[in-house]
């Protein structure tokens, strides 16, 4: 989702709730949601969400974590409670993925900014793309 310099939680509210209600999640036992600053956005998304007629979360369970980037810039509280090494049964991963693309995807900034929402979804797609197929073939290397 597109979201205005300074995102709201409103946005994200929506986003959250517009995903888990359209993806087929099917009998899975809970979900797991990654955010930079969940210690904050998790404290009152129930009253957010319970305030807003158009906003509903699913019955299902929410893991909840902080990329491994972003949770070493928390208290340590957020460490044990938030990192995702800590959660258990979610694998090893660091949920910050994108942030590892905004320096190449810098380089094509001038041309995003001036594009139709439609152009620059594409364009964004194409050199995530270009950047997932970059590491898939440069894996047999390591």
């Amino acid at each position: 989702m597109d979201l205005q310099k300074g995102e709201r939680q409103a946005n994200v509210d929506w986003s959250l709730c517009e995903a888990l209600k359209t993806i087929n999640i099917g009998r899975l036992p809970k979900v797991l949601l990654i955010y930079d600053i969940m210690c904050q956005y998790w404290k009152k998304l129930g009253q957010r969400v319970f305030r807003n007629e158009y906003l509903e979360l699913p019955n299902i369970l929410i893991d909840k974590a902080i990329g491994m980037f972003h949770v070493h810039g928390h208290q340590d509280s957020c460490l044990y409670r938030y990192g995702p090494m800590y959660i258990a049964n979610i694998g090893m991963i660091d949920g910050e993925i994108l942030e590892t693309l905004w320096a190449v995807l810098n380089k094509i900034s001038q041309s995003a900014r001036t594009s139709s929402l439609a152009t620059r979804a594409e364009l964004l797609d194409d050199h995530m793309n270009d950047s997932n197929w970059k590491k898939l073939v440069g894996m047999g290397m390591f």
